[in-house]
């Protein structure tokens, strides 16, 4: 089992604004488990991540784009970090960045499921890194690290996932371009 801190299941829930029976069902299933509606959660309190796959697919079933509105939850992980506890100044550039999420991954994650980021290259504009989730969908990835090219000024970064632990690969891995 795994758990993820409360602001990305909160941040989910903000997104699913428009989906209403969508952030109904999602929010139902929380308040079951937890007591607590996704808009009352502790920012960095520790919850499943079972949930926050419920909210993730809750929000894609709503969304015209389905699995796209994921990787834009994604783009926003890093912006919401950078709000509620902030990010360190000496990051500079999308390297940087990268490295400082696999950090950061393990900081918002805690459970046997959690597993370290594994960089299999790691140079200038060019990474690519294993990144397993922990009971939720991977496309949450693809959008972290273009939302980081992004912070960083980079609007044509490129981010594909080669393997993916769902299809029988074994792991998750992701390609990491600017």
């Amino acid at each position: 089992m795994a758990d993820v801190k409360g602001k990305f299941i909160t941040l989910a829930g903000s997104l699913m604004a428009f989906y209403e029976t969508q952030l109904k069902k999602a929010d139902e299933e929380l308040f079951k488990s937890t007591g607590k509606h996704w808009d009352g959660l502790d920012p960095e309190g520790w919850y499943n991540t079972k949930i926050f796959n419920s909210f993730m697919q809750s929000y894609a079933e709503g969304s015209p784009t389905k699995d796209m509105a994921i990787v834009t939850l994604g783009k926003k992980v890093y912006p919401t970090i950078k709000a509620s506890v902030g990010l360190p100044p000496n990051l500079k550039t999308p390297l940087d960045f990268i490295k400082f999420e696999a950090e950061g991954f393990l900081a918002n994650h805690r459970g046997a499921d959690v597993k370290p980021r594994k960089f299999l290259l790691s140079e200038d504009k060019h990474v690519i890194i294993q990144a397993p989730a922990p009971g939720y969908n991977p496309k949450l990835f693809e959008g972290v690290y273009l939302g980081i090219l992004e912070m960083c000024g980079i609007r044509t970064g490129k981010v594909v996932q080669l393997k993916a632990a769902a299809k029988g690969q074994g792991t998750d891995e992701f390609d990491i371009r600017w």
